[in-house]
C-alpha cells in the first residue's frame, strides 16, 4: 500500500481513533495534532497559537484571502496574508513533506484538499449526535461536563471545521462527492470503520475486467 490516506471527521465521531487504528494495521504513521507540533518546530508559530486557531476559520477582522487562490504566487506577492492563512500554508507544507516521505494517514486540516496532488484515498467519518455526546462524555477529561454542554461543544467544533474547510477549499465539508468513502460509526462502530477502510485501501485501484450488465 503506497497511498496517502486522509480522514475528515465530525467531532466525537471516532475519526481520530479510526485513523489511528487504521494506520497501525497498515503499519504506517498517523498524524493529527502532531501536525501542529511539527509546524511549530519548523516555523515562528508557537504551538499554543496553532492549537488556538486549529481548524477554525479566521475571524472577520483577520480574514485574508482564504480559498485555493492562495497558492497562486501572483496573489501571494501582492497581498499580505493573515497569520491564519500563513499558518494554514505552513501546515500544508508540513503535510506535503510527510506525504513525500511515504504512506501515512493524516486527519483533518483540509488534508484531502492540500494533498490532492498525491491522489490520496479520502475518508469521512460521521456519527449520530447522541452517540458523539456519549463518546465524549465517556472520556475522563470530560467527567464534569454535562450532556447539554457537550452538545454545544460538539456543535461548535463541527461548525468551526465546516467553515474552516469551506473557507480554504471552496468545497462543502462532509459532502460525499469529495471523499472515496463516508462511514457512519453509529452503524458500524470504530472497529467496523477500520475494517471497511482497510478493505477499501487494499482493493483501491483494482480494475474490473468484467463488463457491467
Amino acid at each position: 500500500m503506497d497511498r496517502i490516506i486522509t480522514i475528515g471527521r465530525q467531532f466525537g465521531s471516532g475519526g481520530h481513533e479510526s485513523g489511528k487504528r487504521l494506520a497501525e494495521k497498515l503499519g504506517i504513521p498517523f498524524y493529527d495534532k502532531e501536525i501542529l507540533t511539527l509546524t511549530a518546530e519548523k516555523t515562528h508559530f508557537a504551538e499554543s497559537y496553532l492549537e488556538k486557531i486549529d481548524e477554525k476559520r479566521p475571524s472577520f477582522l483577520s480574514m485574508g484571502l482564504g480559498t485555493g487562490a492562495m497558492n497562486d504566487s501572483f496573489v501571494n506577492y501582492f497581498y499580505h496574508l493573515s497569520p491564519n492563512d500563513q499558518a494554514f500554508l505552513e501546515m500544508g507544507k508540513v503535510m506535503k513533506h510527510l506525504a513525500k516521505q511515504g504512506p501515512c494517514v493524516i486527519a483533518g486540516r483540509c488534508a484531502d484538499y492540500v494533498l490532492k496532488e498525491f491522489n490520496p484515498i479520502n475518508f469521512f467519518i460521521s456519527a449520530k449526535l447522541e452517540d458523539r455526546i456519549s463518546r465524549k462524555l465517556a472520556l475522563e477529561e470530560h467527567s464534569d461536563v454535562t450532556a447539554e454542554d457537550m452538545e454545544k461543544i460538539i456543535t461548535s467544533a463541527d461548525r468551526n471545521r465546516s467553515k474552516y474547510y469551506e473557507y480554504y477549499t471552496h468545497e462543502k465539508w462532509g459532502e460525499a462527492s469529495h471523499y472515496h468513502m463516508c462511514i457512519d460509526t453509529s452503524s458500524v462502530g470504530v472497529d467496523g470503520a477500520v475494517k471497511l477502510m482497510k478493505l477499501f485501501v487494499e482493493e483501491f485501484g483494482k480494475k474490473n475486467i468484467m463488463p457491467d450488465k
